[in-house]
């Protein structure tokens, strides 16, 4: 797996204008990613849980927004990290929003072993079939991805933000509970960050400071991370 990261980091030279062009312009470079494939829906899919029990993807999460985490050897999980733990308590607060794996590789056999060792809810593992198919080759060397799905199955996060890339990440998600793609939240919230190191709209500060539980905002600085 090729893994480009790109730090979007507000310290030094953000105070210069051609510096933040320079930035801005690295990161949408990015981001412009996020909406390909917003022609999926993965509402079809189904997926079998460690009692072997198969449903569909609507069956299990109609009117959810999902975070989802694929991968496909059970000697590479999804980061469950200290960024993707606080990512999940940040929006824990929103029962729309929901966080799945999904092991996409071909060895039944070994997830189900893997699994049953395994506490917690929201592992499935993703049966090959049609509906899957067009998915599952364009994920062909980049397995340990995540998505954003919307409450009505439509993938609206393709190499979606990952947990690390704080702020970017959760306006992405936030954002998706409402149906919006990745690739316009994103650009919105890079538009909306000044060479002060600041939010332009008070809708922004009020977001931040809302979902972050802040009264003050600090000079802005956050990570951005693409898988290819």
């Amino acid at each position: 797996m090729k893994k480009i990261i790109y730090f979007l980091l507000f310290t030094t030279c953000i105070t210069h204008t051609s510096c933040t062009m320079m930035i801005k312009g690295l990161v949408k470079k990015v981001v412009k990613h996020y909406d390909d494939h917003i022609d999926w829906n993965v509402s079809s899919f189904q997926l079998m849980d460690k009692k072997e029990k198969v449903q569909s993807f609507a069956d299990l999460y109609s009117g959810k927004t999902v975070y989802l985490y694929t991968w496909a050897d059970t000697s590479s999980r999804p980061p469950h990290d200290k960024d993707y733990n606080n990512l999940k308590a940040r929006f824990a607060p929103y029962p729309d929003v929901v966080f799945v794996d999904l092991f996409i590789g071909s060895n039944e056999k070994a997830w189900l072993d893997f699994e049953k060792k395994k506490p917690g809810t929201d592992q499935y593992f993703l049966v090959k079939n049609g509906a899957s198919e067009a998915f599952l080759s364009d994920l062909e060397g980049s397995t340990v991805v995540p998505f954003i799905i919307g409450k009505d199955g439509k993938m609206l996060a393709f190499k979606a933000p990952k947990p690390q890339d704080k702020i970017l990440v959760d306006y992405v998600l936030f954002e998706a509970r409402e149906g919006i793609d990745g690739t316009t939240s994103a650009k919105q919230l890079i538009k909306g960050v000044n060479s002060q190191q600041k939010f332009k709209t008070e809708a922004l500060n009020n977001w931040y400071k809302q979902h972050f539980k802040v009264t003050e905002i600090d000079k802005l600085s956050f990570g951005v991370s693409s898988t290819q």
